[in-house]
């Protein structure tokens, strides 16, 4: 049976992770989600779902998923670029919009590992350059754009 087969029982439905167990996991979710709410702000957090496998010689899926439960794509063993490039195929398939965008192309970046296995946002265009780390997209935002963040943010936890 592959994983698009119809599965009547729902032990074999996705559920959600249980991120003290995985406090590396943890830190990767906040940090795509700091990016979401800067850089898209209309789109709720993310949260973490896995499926466990049926087959012992495959490993568990893990989907970054809509507050809804809705997503696309997984990934397996998971680290931080994986759990932002699953919750980008998410942003993409599920709400239709390109993200993140690099300002300086107007094209979207992807996920990937940089220098000392921390993960990025890379722009591919031309030769490619690092956007910035996993987590801080704000920098990157105008500086109108990015006061009016810390703005909202300050209101939030006052």
């Amino acid at each position: 049976m592959s994983r698009f087969s119809y599965r009547p029982d729902p032990a074999g439905a996705p559920r959600p992770v249980d991120l003290t167990d995985r406090p590396e996991l943890a830190a990767a979710l906040d940090a795509v989600n700091r990016d979401l709410a800067a850089t898209l702000p209309e789109a709720a957090p993310m949260r973490l779902l896995w499926t466990p496998s049926d087959d012992e010689d495959l490993p568990d899926q893990y989907h970054a998923a809509l507050p809804d439960g809705r997503w696309h794509g997984d990934v397996q063993d998971p680290d931080a670029a994986g759990v932002a490039k699953a919750a980008q195929e998410t942003v993409q398939a599920v709400l239709w919009q390109v993200w993140p965008v690099c300002p300086e192309h107007r094209t979207g970046v992807h996920a990937g590992t940089g220098a000392g296995e921390r993960a990025v946002w890379r722009c591919r265009v031309g030769e490619g350059h690092e956007l910035c780390s996993l987590g801080e997209l704000t920098q990157t935002l105008p500086g109108k754009q990015r006061r009016a963040l810390r703005r909202k943010e300050r209101g939030r936890e006052g």
